[in-house]
């Protein structure tokens, strides 16, 4: 007789569509929503849509919890969108619940979100105590910034009231700008494709992930799913070739494309490219064009300071993981991370992971675009 272990119970499956839930990915998306990241029209025109306050918040909010955007998910899951009573929520429902939440609730969510990073990192840094000098929170704080600076997130964990004002502002800016009028034309097709999903689910996690989202299981996922006893797949309107989900034990929230299901689209894209909550990469094989507006700007932007243009020399022998391009910059990983995260914002590098690490290239078609938009204009 083998040896006695104690068992776990079986994952439970179902299918959901849920908008509070349905936000967490739209944002995200939107957040990833710049020319040559491989997402859709709409969010891209979406994204311009917002007014500039909240592209600042959008980037700000989700720019300082890591890569996987942690903080976003806090306040959405502190809503407890999965039980029962909640499944058919508003986004009216969501606010009003955050709103009778105090400003200290989101500082502790906040800090809940950095000692997530924290443990990715395996840094063994915990949250300095308010009495410690403001120095304690920049370290703290530090490696979590992606799009973020350490000098706007710091007053916002000291200032929680600043800190809930513009999370509650920034759901319902997204919902009342571009995304209430988008949600209403796609509900039925959600919901059409939520019920196909629930024959997929009976299956069991695996087989309906597959089947699902087109993909295999990342690597990044399945390490997580001991933690995890509930899973809910959920239909999206725009998540296109990325597999999407949050992770939030108990619960896992998994995102599928509503129009691979129903019209049966083909979205795989290679094993391993996944985004969390909003991680994301683009398929490697997009035309060059020309740059305009928006697009024009974050490569500029992005181009305009000494690092990331060493970054760019560097990359231009070849591929490089992460760490390589740490090494050979002799500067903070933490800022090694921000600068890659911009230049890939702006379409300059792409990301491939590959055995747990992640390894970056130029994107040249982006270089050559940006070129021929400058000669353009030259000529």
């Amino acid at each position: 007789m083998g040896e006695l272990v104690v068992g776990r119970p079986a994952l439970q499956v179902r299918t959901a569509v849920s908008v509070p839930l349905d936000m967490i990915s739209v944002m995200s998306l939107l957040y990833r929503a710049v020319p040559g990241s491989g997402l859709d029209r709409w969010l891209i025109a979406a994204r311009r849509a917002l007014s500039k306050q909240l592209q600042d918040d959008l980037d700000l909010l989700h720019g300082f919890s890591g890569r996987l955007l942690y903080y976003m998910e806090e306040p959405i899951m502190r809503f407890e969108p999965l039980r029962e009573d909640r499944l058919n929520a508003s986004i009216d429902d969501l606010l009003e619940f955050l709103e009778e939440l105090p400003p200290e609730d989101y500082r502790e969510m906040a800090i809940r979100a950095f000692d997530r990073v924290h443990q990715d990192l395996g840094t063994g840094l915990a949250a300095p105590s308010f009495d410690d000098e403001e120095s304690a929170w920049y370290r703290y704080v530090e490696p979590g910034m992606t799009t973020a600076d350490a000098d706007d997130v710091v007053p916002l964990i000291l200032d929680p009231s600043d800190l809930k004002f513009r999370t509650i502002r920034l759901i319902r800016g997204v919902w009342e700008g571009v995304y209430r009028a988008e949600y209403e034309l796609r509900r039925d097709e959600l919901a059409e494709a939520e019920r196909i999903a629930r024959v997929e689910a009976a299956s069991g996690f695996g087989m309906a992930f597959a089947a699902l989202t087109g993909n295999r299981l990342p690597s990044t996922l399945a390490a997580g799913l001991n933690q995890v006893t509930h899973v809910t797949f959920c239909p999206s309107a725009h998540i296109g070739a990325f597999v999407s989900y949050v992770s939030y034990p108990p619960d896992l929230v998994v995102f599928f494309s509503a129009q691979h299901v129903l019209h049966g689209e083909e979205v795989a894209i290679e094993p391993g490219v996944e985004f969390a909550a909003a991680g994301g990469a683009r398929p490697l094989h997009e035309e060059a064009g020309s740059l305009t507006g928006e697009a024009l700007l974050e490569t500029l932007r992005a181009l305009g300071d000494p690092n990331r243009l060493r970054i760019l020399d560097l990359l231009a022998s070849g591929q490089l993981y992460a760490q390589e391009i740490v090494g050979r910059l002799g500067i903070a990983q933490s800022a090694v991370s921000r600068h890659l995260s911009q230049l890939e914002r702006a379409g300059l590098v792409q990301v491939e992971p590959r055995r747990g690490m992640k390894y970056y290239a130029i994107d040249r078609g982006q270089l050559k675009s940006l070129a021929d938009t400058l000669q353009a204009r030259a000529r």
